[in-house]
């Protein structure tokens, strides 16, 4: 189970199923918070990095046709990365810019306590919102990913 909330503790995924529109905070789409809302749904709530792909360029992509790669015996065995069920809550924090670019802070939630944060940075290509660049560590980025 995956729900993608806001910092503000709104459930995004929940809204969306739902189509609960008119009680829901909603993100434009196309805008960086539904980019970065979609990539971590699939990256970080859903270890699926082919899906996730479709959100980033440059280093981004690469780091995951690199992980592709890495894990392309368990992908050939009939992996199925719908199946997996990581049992996490992505909490988006607050927006933060940094010249050109968008920053997000997740709190990535696991069962059992375990929490990590996930550094996402977005920027425009070719006049697209894409994720650029990915960290993934044990707290947020330092001044709040400024």
């Amino acid at each position: 189970m995956v729900r993608v909330m806001t910092g503000k503790g709104l459930v995004v995924g929940t809204c969306l199923l739902l189509g609960l529109a008119g009680g829901c905070a909603q993100t434009e789409p196309g805008s960086p918070e539904a980019i970065a809302d979609a990539f971590a749904d699939a990256y970080l709530g859903r270890a699926d990095q082919p899906r996730a792909r479709q959100y980033t360029a440059f280093g981004a992509s690469k780091m995951l046709d690199d992980e592709v790669a890495a894990t392309r015996a368990i992908r050939d065995s009939n992996f199925n990365p719908s199946e997996v069920n990581l049992d996490v809550s992505l909490v988006r924090g607050e927006r933060t810019n940094r010249g050109e670019r968008v920053r997000f802070d997740y709190a990535v939630r696991f069962k059992g306590g375990v929490e990590k944060h996930a550094d996402v940075e977005l920027t425009k290509v070719d006049g697209e919102w894409k994720v650029v660049r990915v960290s993934v560590g044990d707290a947020p980025a330092p001044d709040g990913g400024k």
